[in-house]
């Protein structure tokens, strides 16, 4: 048995909601962190580089917080005399443990036994991942992750950190960015994919493609059939262009795609019936909001995205294959001191929509006007 650390991103609960509908296995969720219990061994860097949501993979070695086996796993492949070894810790959960003595410990047997070592510490309970990677963590020594939650103690050691750079450049680095219209980040595209659960030969159609992010991370996680569509020519021409730039930066020519500037609610007239396996997508999610807006706007602004929705929902169930799921972002607009979210899921149901993930699958930053909530729907015929 196998027993691993996942360290999750800010949106805790969308992060654990991926790691579970990609991987299989015994969970328990913790503050900060999901523990997987499973019989087989995973490969850490392909199931990081498969999720958006997650920071960090370990490997649990321990139940208790021990020096010994710790300083094991600080010299285990990096035991060269003469060669500096860095460590550090990352505390999780309701974890009180005094690392400073832990680690003064530490750093004086490595002493005695002849090694070099410098303690690497941060001003937070946790290391970032630039922290673990900028400081040789991994190549020289090793990341201590130690959690407990309301019964047991998890010790666990780092075995890969996010790739946070090459995410910045597929947003960042790309041709077109749409700023007006907002972007969809790349991990969330990734998440929202991965929430799908469609094979690699299933039909995937985002029919509010942007600039096409899900698109884009969709053919770098190994989709085959991609559709893209949207109701403006600047952004089928931006997404034709960053999928070009895509194929050449990372040689992913073998994937079909094909893109149509149509309206979400008239796709039937370019996609055939029942031809699609999952749609994944981030709908318009209304005018950008300064904070001021009297609540009788804030209320318009919801009546006309309840009816683009529905629009768009009675249209995709025309082209999705029976039992095909949507993926979908549902804005949260925080406004006059409320929340402020579509109220169509009654008649999405009557619709033969039913509503397969939790409500609180949010993803956002603190000082945003609008949240993102992410839905997963499964078509009933």
């Amino acid at each position: 048995m196998f027993t691993y650390f996942f360290v999750l991103g800010r949106n805790q609960k969308l992060s654990a909601a991926e790691i579970k509908a990609v991987l299989s296995g015994d969970f328990t969720n913790g503050e900060g962190f999901l523990i997987l219990e499973t019989d087989k061994k995973i490969a850490a860097m392909e199931v990081l580089n498969r999720l958006g949501g997650s920071i960090k993979i370990g490997q649990v070695f321990s139940r208790s917080i021990n020096e010994n086996e710790i300083m094991g796993q600080i010299l285990k492949g990096k035991g060269v005399k003469g060669k500096k070894l860095f460590f550090g810790f990352s505390l999780y959960g309701k974890i009180d443990t005094k690392i400073d003595k832990l680690a003064i410990g530490i750093k004086k047997k490595l002493k005695d036994m002849g090694f070099l070592s410098r303690w690497v510490t941060s001003k937070e309970k946790q290391l970032s991942s630039v922290i673990v990677e900028k400081n040789r963590l991994l190549k020289q020594g090793a990341e201590i992750l130690i959690a407990k939650d309301e019964e047991n103690i998890y010790v666990a050691k780092t075995l890969e950190v996010q790739e946070f750079e090459k995410y910045s450049k597929r947003d960042f680095g790309r041709p077109q960015r749409d700023l007006l219209s907002g972007t969809l980040p790349p991990k969330l595209a990734k998440i929202m994919i991965n929430l799908a659960q469609a094979k690699e030969d299933d039909v995937i159609l985002d029919p509010f493609c942007g600039s096409g992010t899900i698109l884009q991370e969709a053919i770098l996680l190994g989709y085959k059939k991609i559709i893209g569509s949207d109701i403006s020519d600047k952004a089928i021409a931006g997404t034709k262009l960053n999928l070009e730039w895509l194929n050449s930066k990372y040689k992913v020519q073998s994937t079909m795609y094909n893109l149509y500037q149509v309206d979400a609610c008239h796709l039937s007239s370019k996609i055939s019936n029942q031809s699609v396996d999952a749609i994944i997508t981030e709908p318009y999610l209304g005018p950008a909001l300064k904070g001021n807006e009297p609540e009788h706007r804030i209320k318009v602004i919801v009546r006309e995205l309840e009816k683009l929705y529905m629009d768009a929902f009675l249209e995709f169930k025309k082209i999705l294959k029976p039992k095909a799921k949507v993926v979908i972002v549902f804005p949260q607009i925080k406004a006059t001191g409320k929340i402020f979210e579509l109220d169509i899921l009654p008649q999405l149901r009557q619709s033969g929509f039913r509503l397969i993930s939790e409500q609180d699958l949010i993803y956002s930053r603190q000082d945003q006007k609008v949240w993102r909530q992410i839905l997963v729907f499964k078509l009933n015929n």
